[in-house]
């Protein structure tokens, strides 16, 4: 084994042709246990011999006894003691060496402003591109386009702690010193990337505040409390404002910040740079990881990504609304409820929540209980609340619905009128002012009138007054009484109207109509006889 060597390689070629890690030489046989250090990337680790030894009368092969071979080291981007560290981002296809993390091929400068960065570390050596931050700018910084604000307002602006240079500092002095940034919406946070100046005061108690009003931090979440400030603060709320409280030593204090980053997403976006949009239908923002709606859905939406549509029959929050049963189909609006296809008979409204108002009934409330007593009657079917009538115009019937024929009015249809051109009215029986069919008078034109004497005893006797003067002319020159002239009908009238109270006159178009409430034959007689007309 003397003059043995120790190769890390990618190809299992030999002789080896990948990275020496080690060579003896030493003369003589080597030591039994041996430790041999090696940070090298490969998937062969070879030993190899090629020397051999004297045994007096020649040379021999190399004689190689091993008894036990451990490999320490670490997957692929992983490095520690005990491999729980992984490799930063930075390094270039994240490979780093397993006992200190340092970068083996160099850094990848992505998000380092003018690709510069620490070829060991991966650290981004100046400034961040923008909204960006951490040490390797790998995280996204919602304080970027955030409002910055520091009291007291200081010698120099709080914005230069949001512009990604770690040489540019805000700096404000005071007895009450505090630093705010205003994400402008609610948004889950993740963590917290802080750089203080060199002249800032360090001692004292260091406090970070969570809120969602600007004047009322105090009474906040308290992300960090504690003598010393670190670098990186890691916890997951859901805020508007971080507010940091510098701890005072003395009058005043000094405060430095050089970069003060808020890892986290808008609250539409997720991913790790926050390239990827959240679910339209999320109710609020969306886990930072998967995109899954951590505040639930909006209204008529389920599922982890809010993409599912509430089932049949269910809609809006969280889907534990019922549809209701006055649908005329199961299924109604997901997010409203509305109700598809319109309600059954006797209701209304977007969800057909309302039965009908009174007065009406059936589908979408387009019948009507004219014809029920007091218009009342039910909202689906239309049946009257009241069996036992009808409201006069309508004939008999349990909903009220048959309204009386041409010509008849007034309760289950039972009286008829004789209007001259229209019909009338079906519920008093008035007819138009064009009047009554010939024969006949009255509002609703159901009274008969006679033309100098009646038969019958039903109705109630009536005259025109152009009948009687002729009548009244004739048993003139029956007694041989000579006129001189035709008869002055209006005097005739007043002078009748005088001597018969119990008369009144009608007008009928251009007839002048005189109506007796009593027997009128025997009167007639006397008033003659009597010389009274």
């Amino acid at each position: 084994m003397d003059g043995f060597k120790l190769y890390v390689t990618n190809t299992s070629t030999i002789p080896p042709d990948g990275y020496l890690c080690y060579e003896d030489s030493d003369p003589g046989l080597p030591n039994v246990t041996q430790t041999i250090p090696c940070y090298q990337l490969g998937k062969f680790v070879i030993y190899y011999d090629s020397k051999g030894y004297d045994i007096g009368y020649g040379t021999r092969g190399p004689f190689v006894e091993l008894c036990y071979v451990i490999i320490n080291g670490c997957p692929t981007y992983r490095w520690g003691s005990n491999c729980e560290e992984f490799c930063v981002e930075n390094c270039k296809e994240r490979n780093c060496y397993p006992n200190n993390g340092s970068c083996v091929w160099g850094c990848n400068p992505k998000n380092c402003l003018n690709d510069i960065c620490d070829k060991e570390t991966g650290v981004c050596t100046v400034v961040c591109k923008e909204r960006r931050t951490g040490n390797y700018c790998d995280k996204y910084n919602m304080a970027y386009d955030g409002l910055v604000s520091q009291y007291p307002s200081g010698s120099q602006f709080a914005g230069l702690a949001t512009d990604g240079n770690k040489f540019s500092c805000s700096k404000t002095k005071g007895h009450n010193v505090t630093f705010q940034v205003d994400l402008k919406e609610e948004s889950i946070v993740t963590g917290l990337f802080i750089l203080l100046g060199e002249g800032t005061t360090k001692e004292g108690l260091h406090t970070v505040y969570a809120s969602n009003y600007s004047n009322a931090w105090n009474s906040g979440t308290v992300l960090y409390t504690g003598t010393s400030l670190p670098t990186e603060i890691n916890f997951k709320v859901f805020f508007r404002y971080v507010t940091y409280v510098h701890p005072v030593q003395g009058p005043t204090t000094d405060l430095e910040i050089c970069e003060i980053g808020i890892i986290g997403c808008p609250p539409t976006q997720y991913g790790p740079l926050c390239n990827t949009t959240c679910p339209k239908h999320c109710k609020g923002p969306c886990d930072l990881d998967v995109g899954h709606c951590t505040f639930g859905c909006n209204n008529g939406w389920t599922g982890n990504m809010c993409e599912e549509e509430c089932s049949a029959g269910l809609y809006g929050k969280a889907c534990l609304e019922t549809c209701s049963a006055n649908c005329l189909n199961a299924r109604c609006n997901h997010v409203t409820g509305e109700c598809i296809g319109g309600c059954k008979d006797g209701w209304q409204s977007f969800n057909c929540s309302q039965n009908c108002p009174n007065g009406q009934f059936g589908r979408n409330c387009s019948g009507f209980c004219d014809g029920c007593i007091s218009r009342l009657c039910h909202h689906a079917n239309g049946l009257c609340e009241n069996t036992t009538s009808c409201n006069p115009g309508y004939k008999y019937s349990q909903n009220c619905i048959i309204a009386c024929d041409y010509g008849y009015f007034s309760y289950n249809c039972a009286n008829r009128c004789y209007c001259l051109t229209e019909p009338c009215s079906k519920g008093d029986g008035i007819c138009s002012p064009r009047g009554c069919k010939a024969g006949w008078y009255g509002d609703s034109c159901n009274k008969e009138y006679i033309d100098g004497s009646w038969t019958r005893t039903d109705i109630v006797p009536i005259f025109k007054l152009a009948d009687l003067a002729k009548l009244y002319s004739k048993r003139l020159e029956q007694l041989g009484v000579v006129m001189e002239g035709r008869i002055n009908t209006t005097h005739l009238k007043n002078r009748i109207l005088a001597a018969i109270a119990d008369l009144q006159t009608h007008k009928q178009g251009r007839f002048v109509l005189l109506i007796f409430n009593e027997y009128v034959g025997e009167v007639l007689k006397q008033a003659i006889a009597g010389h009274v007309l």
